[in-house]
């Protein structure tokens, strides 16, 4: 196990970023911090007055969101074998699944909208229906991961190997930082259903909230591969 440790660390950089580009989720996590950075940057009003940066961002912004769209294409087969591998009688899973499945089906139907593909006078209805899946699946999930976080817990309890509870304080770390990616990923969908009414579906909080979400996603995601 040490030795296996040691390996990871000595690891050569421009290998571990080529494994990691070479997953869609790394990438796709590369963008959300280029999309949810350029979101804060304009919501903080420095560059609001700069006539010729702020449309630029703008521009930018809106473009990013558009190839992470397209770049998720059939991402909720994922979802699918996920379900499939649940045990029938469990709830949670099926909420978590199934919702982000739903998500990321709907998704497909509103990039082609703004891909001009389809009417875009389909794509405010499509990105409600996207932002209630998503909203769902992120309470299924959080709900889920307490559950796991528990178990986790209680086997940190009953262990007295040393390389044991490493793994468990390692796995406990993980878990906590994914729910907490998916209550910033939920604040951001309850802004989508709320057409960005209210305090906490404020430009500022929402692209907090999506830079903190990018920032956890691609640190796991690297961890990972």
């Amino acid at each position: 196990m040490e030795g296996e440790e040691k390996k990871k660390k000595k690891r050569d950089f421009l290998l571990h970023l080529e494994a990691y580009l070479a997953k869609r989720d790394g990438v796709d996590k590369l963008l959300k911090i280029s999309r949810y950075a350029a979101k804060l940057l304009l919501s903080s009003g420095y560059v609001l007055g700069n006539a010729d940066l702020a449309p630029r961002l703008k521009a930018f912004e809106s473009s990013v969101g558009l190839s992470r769209k397209a770049f998720r294409l059939g991402k909720f087969v994922q979802d699918l074998n996920a379900l499939r591998s649940s045990a029938p009688d469990q709830i949670l899973p099926f909420i978590a699944y199934g919702g982000e499945g739903i998500y990321y089906f709907v998704e497909q139907f509103v990039w082609l909208c703004k891909a001009g593909l389809i009417s875009p006078r389909h794509s405010k209805r499509l990105q409600k229906i996207s932002a209630w899946a998503e909203l769902v699946g992120y309470a299924g999930s959080v709900a889920m991961k307490i559950e796991e976080l528990k178990k986790i817990q209680l086997k940190l309890r009953s262990s007295r190997e040393a390389e044991e509870l490493r793994g468990l304080r390692e796995k406990m770390l993980v878990k906590r930082l994914s729910i907490v990616q998916d209550l910033a990923d939920a604040l951001m969908a309850i802004g989508d259903v709320r057409d960005g009414r209210g305090v906490l579906s404020g430009p500022f909080v929402v692209a907090s909230a999506g830079l903190l979400s990018a920032l956890i996603s691609a640190r796991k995601n690297w961890s990972s591969c």
